[in-house]
């Protein structure tokens, strides 16, 4: 049961990767089992930082980007990761890049410019390409250009690519005008296409056993029996998985409970071996899994941005 894996090993690509506002890690699940390897990681939250250190390595830092030295950052092939997004949601209150972090989107453009890697990836809510915010995103793409890059972006549906949910995010990837080519985003592999639903991913699952302290339970089977709105059915892709997912979605089976965190982190595609260590709270725990990358897009991008920048070598 605890075999579950949507992003199988390739092997190394030689590729080294900056991670900036990496969260839990979910996103850095993907790029490593793409092959790359992640030398240094960043990011704000205490929580996220305790998860990622918990399941990758030391090479995180709790540190605001906007205070950080960026001549201390490694300089790197690859810089991944996308600023928190909640000012582009369709959802928040749409400050947008006036808001205090969709500021944080022209502090990854200094970055970006300053290091000058092969290739960056960027990810982020599909309410950036909304009309509201649309101009802010035209011109995030003109500042790209002008520091150096092709630009490719394309709105990504994480059911298209074998993951047992719906989920649209807008991903942009640049490459250095220099490496001469433009980043093609990858098609799905066969049988992913739109085919993977929630029984495909958590019907394996055991109930969760309630607990004094909130059906907290070691491995993120834990849930707390907030009840929910929209019932949920086996034979179709998970909603998006949210940071607040506990309000809003109740689980498919005969029990009206919302979704574990377990059950969350499948339908997000993320492999059994990533575990939230115990200490972070429930509500953390749900906000590192809803604010993540599905993990098996990460794969997708991954993979397809090291063989392009492989090819274009030769």
């Amino acid at each position: 049961m605890r075999g579950f894996n949507l992003t199988p090993q390739q092997p190394a690509n030689g590729l080294t990767v900056l991670e900036l506002f990496c969260g839990g890690g979910l996103g850095a699940i993907g790029f490593k089992a793409a092959g790359s390897d992640i030398v240094k990681a960043l990011d704000f939250d205490k929580n996220a930082v305790k998860a990622y250190r918990h399941n990758f390595g030391d090479h995180i830092e709790q540190a605001d980007i906007n205070e950080i030295d960026i001549d201390s950052l490694p300089n790197t092939d690859v810089i991944f990761g996308g600023p928190p997004c909640q000012d582009f949601s369709v959802a928040g209150k749409g400050a947008g890049a006036d808001g205090e972090r969709g500021k944080l989107v022209w502090r990854y453009l200094e970055i970006i410019a300053a290091k000058q890697p092969k290739a960056f990836v960027f990810e982020n809510v599909k309410g950036l390409i909304t009309k509201r915010h649309r101009p802010t995103f035209d011109a995030l793409i003109g500042k790209f250009n002008e520091i150096g890059y092709e630009i490719s972006w394309q709105v990504i549906n994480a059911w298209h690519y074998g993951v047992a949910q719906k989920r649209e995010r807008v991903f942009v990837v640049g490459i250095r005008k220099d490496l001469g080519f433009t980043f093609e985003f990858p098609k799905p592999l066969e049988g992913d296409y739109q085919t993977r639903v929630l029984r495909d991913v958590i019907e394996d699952l055991p109930e969760p056993c309630s607990q004094s302290n909130g059906g907290h339970l070691s491995n993120n089977y834990g849930t707390d029996y907030e009840m929910a709105n929209r019932k949920e059915s086996y034979e179709k892709p998970g909603a998006t998985v949210t940071a607040h997912h506990r309000c809003s979605y109740t689980h498919p089976g005969e029990e009206q409970r919302r979704f574990t965190v377990r059950e969350c982190l499948r339908i997000q595609s993320a492999p059994d071996t990533y575990v939230l260590p115990d200490d972070i709270s429930l509500s953390a725990q749900y906000r590192i899994v809803g604010n993540g990358i599905a993990s098996r897009v990460a794969w997708y991008i991954g993979r397809a941005l090291a063989d392009q920048l492989a090819s274009a070598s030769n």
